[in-house]
């Protein structure tokens, strides 16, 4: 008994039509091998077209007779309707019966099946399978002579561009409607033809609201005379490329879209999308979205008044987006924070100089007690030169003793001019960088874009984001972290002995916060 395979196959164009249904491929060759006693061992079916053998069902049936040469039930055949639901190729089809030949395989038709003994047989198979290619080609040349008349009448044919749907008429003719994309591509293009923005920069922000696109992808859409109701009708067949009128809806205006196309190609001077927008936007790459960690981007959206609203917005899927008013405000409020710690320390001045006074008192005292000690070294040193002197000890031991005297007194006196200089980092942080803080937002109103930006970078380590509405408590430079925890101790400790101790553990010696950055 033969074993052997059912392969049936359709392309999407052909699964309407009569005879190409895999129902019926299968139940006809299922009733052939019923008649022909064969044991069927497998079917596979398969919606793909026949221009190669890049099929996902047919690499399954070829693994499937490899696999099977190792068992006691080797496939024989692979039984298929007819040799167009095989390939439309004459090459290759010839190249793959070869390849199942060689694997111990044959293709039988139910229909179409050539005597192989026969001396003519190898012209019947190559006319077998000539025939579906010739097919294929004339139907795909009416179809291009289809699409080609069709297009010249008005009507679109192929996939639909974004922004747009295909739809039928009611003689059945192809053409587009808007869909709900259309108002982001008729912005994008105001946007373009503004100068305001690059293209990469609108292509983000598209992707933001979650179409999604590449790059050249969208340099398409600008270039796409769709978008002015207008086809473009392709060479053929020595006609000349032209541009008709379609009877689809125009959703960008002739001037927006010369204007645009003007922008991309660099043709349009005074373009302002290379221009600093540090004044307009000075809390770009300062705002971070807490979901995706990507930094916030913003851009201007015309409202239906045909006023521009500012936003910052993460450009990854659809993410809040914080109107620049309320993003501005919400930072001034965390830098008023700022401010307010620096006014309250300078309420606490009194309690802050006497513990400057007892800090530096304490090093006062140091000082002395090493003078002393100098002093005392200096005197030994004498006494043993007097003892050399009287004979009293020997050339060696005053050397020796002399020079560890000499050893003591330099590292003394190293050490007292270190103490001299110095000077106390409370003192010198509080009298020199607190008081640059304390009109911290008068002066941040105040300033440039630019200047906004360094001001920020001196006050928060991290970037900031927002939580429920609102910009949510920021992690701040070590200048600014010493303030805001000085400012806990002085109104949270109960008397001057609590605020004594809490503030030499919290006022540790920061890295300066330059005045001339603010």
């Amino acid at each position: 008994m033969k074993n052997v395979i059912i392969y049936s196959r359709v392309s999407t164009d052909e699964q309407a039509q009569m005879g190409h249904s895999l129902d019926y491929q299968e139940e006809t060759i299922q009733r052939h091998c019923t008649f022909k006693n064969y044991n069927v061992i497998k079917c596979y079916q398969e919606d793909y077209s026949a221009k190669d053998f890049e099929r996902p069902e047919w690499k399954k049936i070829l693994s499937f007779i490899k696999t099977s040469q190792k068992t006691s039930m080797s496939i024989d055949s692979i039984v298929i309707l007819r040799p167009d639901r095989f390939s439309r190729n004459l090459i290759l089809s010839f190249t793959e019966t070869t390849k199942l030949g060689g694997l111990g395989c044959s293709v039988e038709y139910v229909e179409g099946q050539v005597d192989e003994t026969s001396p003519d047989a190898l012209l019947l198979q190559a006319i077998g399978y000539a025939l579906p290619q010739v097919e294929n080609s004339k139907i795909s040349r009416r179809s291009c002579e289809g699409s080609h008349k069709a297009r010249k009448s008005g009507y679109f044919t192929g996939l639909a561009p974004k922004g747009y749907k295909n739809v039928r008429t009611e003689d059945e003719k192809s053409t587009l409607e808007f869909n709900s994309d259309a108002p982001l591509i008729r912005e994008a293009f105001e946007k373009m033809a503004s100068g305001t923005y690059s293209a990469d920069e609108i292509r983000r922000w598209l992707n933001s609201r979650g179409m999604t696109m590449s790059k050249n992808t969208f340099l398409d859409v600008i270039r796409n005379v769709t978008y002015l109701g207008k086809i473009r009708v392709k060479e053929f067949r020595g006609e000349p490329e032209q541009i008709v009128q379609g009877i689809h809806p125009q959703l960008i205006s002739d001037e927006v879209f010369a204007t645009a196309n003007d922008v991309l190609k660099g043709r349009k001077r005074n373009m302002k999308f290379k221009d600093d927008k540090s004044d307009l936007y000075p809390l770009k790459g300062h705002l971070v979205c807490p979901i995706h960690g990507r930094t916030l981007s913003a851009y201007a959206s015309k409202g239906g008044s045909g006023l521009l609203y500012h936003y910052y917005v993460c450009t990854k899927n659809r993410c809040p987006r914080y109107p620049i008013d309320y993003a501005h405000s919400e930072i001034e409020g965390l830098l008023s924070e700022v401010q307010f710690s620096a006014r309250v320390l300078k309420s606490y001045n009194s309690i802050l100089e006497r513990i400057f006074e007892a800090e530096d008192s304490n090093r006062v005292k140091l000082i002395q007690n090493t003078k002393d000690e100098i002093q005392r070294l200096k005197q030994r040193r004498i006494h043993i030169q007097d003892e050399y002197m009287d004979g009293k000890i020997s050339s060696l031991d005053y050397q020796e003793l002399k020079m560890g005297l000499d050893t003591k007194v330099f590292e003394k006196e190293r050490s007292l001019k270190e103490m001299n200089e110095e000077h106390s980092p409370y003192k010198e942080y509080l009298n020199r960088h607190v008081p640059a803080l304390e009109d911290l937002t008068s002066l941040y109103q105040k300033v440039d874009g630019k200047t906004k930006k360094q001001i920020l970078s001196c006050i928060f380590s991290e970037k900031v984001h927002f939580e429920n509405g609102k910009a949510a408590t920021p992690k701040y430079t070590p200048p600014i972290e010493v303030l805001i925890n000085a400012r806990g101790v002085l109104e949270g400790s109960k008397n001057n002995k609590e605020v004594y101790k809490d503030l030499l553990c919290t006022l540790a010696p920061p890295s300066g916060l330059e005045p001339e950055t603010l």
